[in-house]
């Protein structure tokens, strides 16, 4: 899968910018198509799910960065936010800096997906 956000990117984020590493390049892919698999049957993964199941070498509380790339790469794309169904284990939830409305976002998610 070709990515629209380009390795070495600065991407504005949430009023600051956050360059696409090699890192970041590189694992984007598999935590997109983990993600799609999630979507399609209607779930949320854990942090520690999603950083366990694509063998990712960000720390599972660490991964905000990555996860808002692929929001913006969702957004390149014209799709809702597969950012949106990654949860926190303890409260079910997405993380506090999440930047819109997860409840609604994991609706148009599934039915994008379906």
């Amino acid at each position: 899968m070709d990515l629209m956000l380009k390795r070495g990117e600065k991407v504005e984020v949430k009023d600051r910018l956050v360059t696409v590493t090699d890192l970041a390049y590189e694992s984007l892919p598999r935590v997109r198509d983990r993600l799609i698999e999630v979507a399609k049957g209607r779930e949320t993964i854990t942090y520690g799910e999603l950083h366990a199941d694509v063998n990712l070498r960000y720390h599972p509380s660490g991964m905000g960065r990555l996860l808002d790339l692929l929001s913006e790469e969702c957004h390149r794309r014209g799709e809702p936010d597969l950012a949106s169904i990654v949860v926190n284990a303890a409260t079910g939830e997405v993380g506090d800096d999440y930047g819109g409305d997860p409840v609604s976002e994991r609706e148009a998610l599934y039915r994008h997906w379906a």
